[in-house]
């Protein structure tokens, strides 16, 4: 299943169940629902963390975020994404606006052209960056600087990210100008639907909602903040209606890529991903944004495939983000590097069947961990060594811990982790020339971690 050209779009904070092409009762998504109907589209996908830092290094290196010195800096012993196409001959090019995915954490690595320029102030944006990865999340100092945070970025349109048609705009002219060229590889992310949510008055007509006032949606967004634990119902459901309004104007600019695509005459020869990097919670277990908690509100994000050889079809079995690297180099018919994790699920495109993998999860902290099978989820706090089990398929809300009930489960998913943590105990002496054929790597295999 060649194809010349790979568009992977990320989009910040987008869960699964918002996006109208997965059954959302608002039409938030009406481009990438008409898309969707020709795609593979995947109901149950897993990211590998709750938040941008530790979520990325399994989309674009395909390893987990603790293995290889961590996720502050992404050392060169991982597999890279870019840089593996980019060895392949393919032309590489990132555009986003994230903190935390810039040139010095080395995101920028195999990128022949890449931009994370945001609109706004990045001071502010760094103050948030620094804030997040030092301070506990839950301490009076975090919140302090937060609220600093939210009212200077709601003093400008972007909240101090570059906007969806900024980014669009950039990925529609190099189309245009240079996409008949080469061989491309592009990556978009898209931050709008990152808190805070600003939606423009016409995507909340186009939901059929009331556009909000300046002071309410500022005012919603900083209660969000600052009291989350004293929003109302009603509150809840506004904000849910501005974070949907977020979502609806991503879609109407990623149209506009595609819609380029096509007319250049290139989209017959693009595998285009749409995915995100982590959800958002709005009062589920207690919690608002994106902490470092594993319930499915954070991890549970969507997932389409199109492309020239992709047969539509809706595809039900567990995948996570840490397969999107090993199931790209399928794709366009390269080697996978030794050190990539994860399974392809190029198989499942065509209809075929593969072993569901376990999907290991960690959050920002490195003591907080979990597993996930399409019927079980496993929590382990180590610090503490407190656990939980879920049955997903009887709690998909994850309200009742039956690990008690299950030992047997919660003991397997126990043995995962461990493997997990010892592979990541290899990883802090990597050289290049370390390859992954160790016993840790055997133990995971034999525990259904496929790998």
């Amino acid at each position: 299943m060649d194809s010349e050209n790979v568009l992977l779009i990320t989009v910040d904070s987008l869960r699964a169940d918002h996006v109208s092409f997965a059954g959302h009762d608002r039409p938030t998504t009406p481009f990438l629902s008409s898309l969707a109907e020709e795609s593979a589209v995947f109901t149950d996908v897993v990211a590998n963390a709750p938040n941008t830092p530790s979520s990325f290094p399994a989309i674009l290196t395909s390893t987990h975020a603790q293995m290889h010195g961590g996720y502050d800096y992404l050392t060169a012993e991982r597999p890279f994404l870019a840089e593996e196409l980019r060895r392949a001959g393919y032309h590489t090019l990132g555009f986003h606006s994230n903190p935390h995915l810039g040139s010095d954490h080395n995101y920028d690595k195999g990128f022949d052209r890449f931009e994370d320029s945001a609109e706004g102030s990045q001071s502010v944006a760094s103050l948030k960056d620094r804030v997040e990865r030092r301070l506990d999340p839950d301490s009076r100092l975090y919140k302090l600087l937060r609220r600093v945070w939210h009212h200077l970025s709601m003093s400008t349109d972007t909240g101090a990210y570059a906007g969806a048609g900024t980014i669009s705009e950039k990925a529609v002219e190099w189309i245009e100008t240079e996409g008949s060229n080469s061989n491309f590889f592009m990556w978009l992310h898209y931050m709008d639907v990152h808190y805070p949510f600003t939606p423009d008055r016409d995507s909340l007509l186009e939901l059929g909602m009331e556009p909000f006032s300046k002071s309410r949606i500022a005012e919603l967004n900083a209660r969000m903040q600052e009291n989350p634990e004293e929003l109302s119902e009603s509150e809840v459901a506004d904000l849910l209606a501005l974070y949907d309004g977020e979502i609806r104007y991503t879609d109407a600019q990623i149209r506009r890529v595609v819609e380029v695509l096509e007319a250049n005459g290139l989209l017959e020869d693009t595998i285009v991903i749409l995915t995100a990097d982590h959800g958002e919670a709005f009062g589920e277990h207690g919690q608002f944004g994106h902490h470092p908690e594993l319930y499915d509100e954070l991890l549970k994000v969507p997932l389409l495939v199109y492309g020239p050889d992709v047969s539509p079809r809706r595809v039900s079995q567990q995948v996570s983000l840490i397969d999107l690297g090993p199931t790209i180099y399928d794709l366009v018919g390269i080697d996978t590097p030794s050190k990539v994790q994860g399974t392809s699920f190029a198989p499942l495109l065509a209809g075929e069947q593969i072993d569901e993998p376990v999907a290991v999860i960690t959050a920002a902290r490195d003591d907080r961990l979990a597993c996930r099978s399409s019927e079980w989820k496993y929590f382990w706090r180590v610090d503490g060594d407190t656990t939980e089990l879920y049955d997903l398929t009887s709690d998909p809300n994850e309200t009742t811990d039956v690990s008690e009930q299950h030992p047997d489960v919660a003991d397997s998913f126990r043995e995962i982790l461990e493997a997990h943590l010892e592979r990541v105990e290899e990883t802090k002496t990597d050289s290049p020339e370390v390859t992954e054929s160790t016993e840790a790597k055997q133990r995971l295999k034999d525990l259904g971690y496929v790998d």
